[in-house]
Formats: C-alpha cells, sequence, structure tokens
C-alpha cells in the first residue's frame, strides 16, 4: 500500500465536544424569534394602513 500514510490522529473517532453552547443557541434563537414578530408586527401593521417611518425610530 503504497498510498497509505499513517498519523497519530487519524483513526481517532470524531465525537468531539461541538463548540456551540446551550447559551449561544437561546442568544441565537432569541434574535431570530425577535426578528421574526418585529417582522410580523411591521407587515400586520402595513396591511391595515399604519407605515413606519424610518426616520422617527432613532
Amino acid at each position: 500500500m503504497a498510498n497509505t500514510y499513517y498519523h497519530n490522529g487519524y483513526c481517532e473517532p470524531t465525537d468531539k465536544e461541538s463548540n456551540t453552547l446551550v447559551s449561544d443557541i437561546v442568544i441565537i434563537g432569541g434574535y431570530v424569534l425577535s426578528m421574526i414578530a418585529f417582522t410580523a408586527i411591521i407587515w400586520y401593521g402595513a396591511s391595515i394602513g399604519i407605515y413606519v417611518d424610518p426616520t422617527s425610530i432613532s
């Protein structure tokens, strides 16, 4: 087997811990849910004739 290369870590399983923590998932999920809620509120307001002026948000 001329093309075989052996390395110490080559055959180890890849079941190592993930770098994503539960707190990171909660923060990202909370952000996504808040953006979905904000979008739904804006769309509902636009459907009944209320338009948000972006200059008044500051």
